[in-house]
């Protein structure tokens, strides 16, 4: 009779996880690289990068309404939102300028760059079908300790419920983002 049980015990468990439905992935992506090849000229910092608490799932997190927050079900990032963020802003940077090199934060102190972009993610969110950033960041120079540019950047992307959708929108939005990052580097080259 225990053999009987266990082994009943031990089916019924394989059976419940043969039904749970298969985690899927997603990524932020950078947009294309023009295939341009230079000499690096210039090193820019990336960071630190903050990203809001509630962001911070390995599941998607969605709006149900104004006031209440949804994890995806199967929707995984794959790897962690702040450090996506970091990784597509970095190459978005690159891509403006073929010369122009990313350090990410931290930096050794000996090799600290001169300007350092800096950025505070204050929701990422999708409400009504539309991603939506909204983001403050600072370019600042290292060497003064001196602001010299800062921006607050909100921007709405149309976007469906997927998962693939919303990756995408947050993957566009991030590239608006480092446009206007761009923009601030090179009044300031």
């Amino acid at each position: 009779m225990r053999i009987f049980t266990i082994t009943l015990l031990v089916s019924s468990l394989l059976v419940g996880c043969q039904q749970s439905p298969r985690k899927q992935y997603y990524l932020l992506n950078a947009t294309d690289n023009t295939n341009q090849t230079a000499a690096i000229t210039r090193t820019i910092g990336l960071g630190p990068i903050e990203v809001a608490d509630y962001l911070q799932h390995l599941q998607l997190v969605v709006n149900r309404d104004a006031n209440s927050l949804q994890l995806t079900e199967n929707a995984y990032w794959g790897e962690p939102l702040e450090k996506g963020i970091t990784r597509v802003l970095a190459i978005n940077l690159m891509n403006h300028q073929a010369n122009r090199s990313i350090e990410t934060f931290p930096w050794r102190s000996d090799t600290t760059p001169a300007l350092s972009l800096r950025l505070t993610v204050h929701d990422l969110q999708l409400i009504n079908n539309e991603a939506v950033i909204n983001a403050s960041w600072k370019l600042i120079n290292n060497q003064t300790k001196s602001v010299l540019s800062q921006q607050h950047f909100v921007r709405k992307k149309s976007s469906g419920k997927s998962a693939t959708q919303i990756a995408t929108a947050y993957s566009e939005l991030l590239a608006e983002l480092a446009t206007e990052m761009d923009k601030a580097l090179v009044s300031n080259n």
